[in-house]
């Protein structure tokens, strides 16, 4: 039977994760629903592009540390539970199921990447690094993010394989891969789901789905997808059905 401390800490966890912070500070600096915005997204892309840069550090901030290594935190030093604990390693998952599907936006929110980050930071300091490296560098190459992302996310688990024990908080080795493979599957249904927005008229069902998921947006063309959701070219959006 799950203690009731810890059923505590799962509820606690879901509703952390869901408080959307790129929301509430389009809200509180530039009085905006950054969910009209660019690609609708809520993170800290869209933030940066249409409310300002600097202010993706407070909002990346509270999405790692507060969000995302916060109740793991809880969990093993305030309800003494072990790192590769199967009821623990529920936590962190529960903390990106939260940040992309708020309970206070109906549902919506954000990628979760930087949710996913604190948890790494929590359980698997060295799994995190190789996680940033292989992204940065991708990126740094092809000056693309989106894909990437998820090919640091699908080594996840083989770099739990390939590392000594001593890096994996607790050892269990089994435990933290079945951990990264539920962070793959909760990104990509994020990905490929994209708050429900419809899919793109005119554009193979296949064509917008491959995009979705390896480029983390519908169309092509990142500049237009960034602005596709504007003011000014929303009413534009051509849409499916």
């Amino acid at each position: 039977m799950i203690p009731i401390e810890l059923v505590g800490l799962y509820a606690f966890t879901y509703l952390l994760g869901s408080i959307p912070t790129a929301y509430l500070v389009g809200r509180l600096v530039k009085h905006v629903d950054i969910r009209d915005y660019g690609s609708g997204n809520v993170g800290g892309s869209n933030l940066s592009h249409y409310v300002g840069k600097r202010w993706t550090v407070p909002q990346c901030l509270l999405d790692v540390v507060v969000k995302g290594s916060v109740p793991v935190w809880i969990g093993l030093y305030g309800l003494g539970l072990d790192a590769t604990a199967p009821l623990l390693v529920v936590v962190p998952l529960l903390a990106v199921l939260g940040h992309n599907w708020s309970i206070y936006l109906k549902f919506q929110g954000g990628r979760g990447i930087a949710v996913v980050f604190g948890t790494l930071l929590a359980l698997a300091p060295l799994l995190l690094a190789a996680f940033a490296l292989v992204t940065l560098v991708g990126w740094v190459i092809t000056r693309s993010a989106g894909v990437w992302v998820l090919i640091s996310l699908l080594l996840l688990p083989l770099w739990v394989l390939l590392m000594p024990s001593w890096a994996v908080v607790g050892g269990d080795r089994l435990v933290i891969g079945w951990f990264c493979g539920g962070l793959v599957g909760l990104i990509v249904l994020k990905r490929l789901f994209s708050n429900w927005t419809p899919l793109y008229k005119g554009l193979p069902r296949k064509k917008v789905l491959f995009n979705r998921l390896f480029r983390d947006r519908d169309i092509d063309d990142r500049n237009e997808w960034v602005s596709v959701g504007s003011p000014e070219t929303r009413s534009e959006r051509p849409t499916e059905g």
